[in-house]
């Protein structure tokens, strides 16, 4: 009978043995979920802190930089030109209406144009009344026709103010 009571604490002991380290494991797995997701969240908050200041500093420095070009570019008109073009095939005269507009940089170029738009019309009408219908009839004449305003206004100012040339108006008869 004395070995009866044995057996019994054995058997406890040998039950009680496997219940503790499952108990163990599991409250470590908690732990340790419990840390990563603390860690995960901090991490995540950071983050967006960080990039909240970093937007908040892109769109202050990209506003200022929008601005600034905005303030660069101003579109200065010019007074429609009617222009006599050269006519080399003899079929009578052909006349040119272009109404042109200037892009310049800023208020600085604006007020050197008004300046010297004297200069700036005779550069145009002398420029335009030399080509013919030939030469501007085309998408690509249009184009070259830009291009040689572009130089022959920016040498008249003597600096490189007018950034692009629009036409607004071409109407050949």
């Amino acid at each position: 009978m004395a070995e009866e009571p044995e057996k019994k604490t054995e058997n406890v002991k040998k039950e009680e043995s496997p219940k503790k380290p499952l108990i163990r494991w599991i409250i470590i797995g908690c732990i340790v979920s419990i840390a990563g997701a603390g860690g995960f969240i901090g991490w995540k908050m950071l983050a967006g802190k960080v990039a909240d200041e970093k937007n908040i500093e892109d769109k202050t420095h990209g506003a200022s930089e929008k601005e600034a070009l905005k303030e660069e570019k101003v579109i200065y008109p010019l007074e429609p030109f009617i222009v006599n073009l050269v006519d080399e095939s003899g079929s009578g005269k052909r006349y040119l209406k272009a109404a042109i507009e200037l892009e310049v940089g800023g208020e600085p170029g604006k007020k050197m144009v008004e300046a010297r738009k004297t200069v700036v019309k005779d550069a145009v009408l002398m420029l335009l009344s030399s080509r013919s219908f030939e030469e501007i009839n085309s998408v690509e004449g249009k184009q070259e026709l830009k291009q040689a305003l572009l130089t022959q206004i920016n040498q008249a100012l003597g600096e490189n103010m007018v950034l692009k040339i629009y036409f607004v108006e071409f109407v050949v008869q």
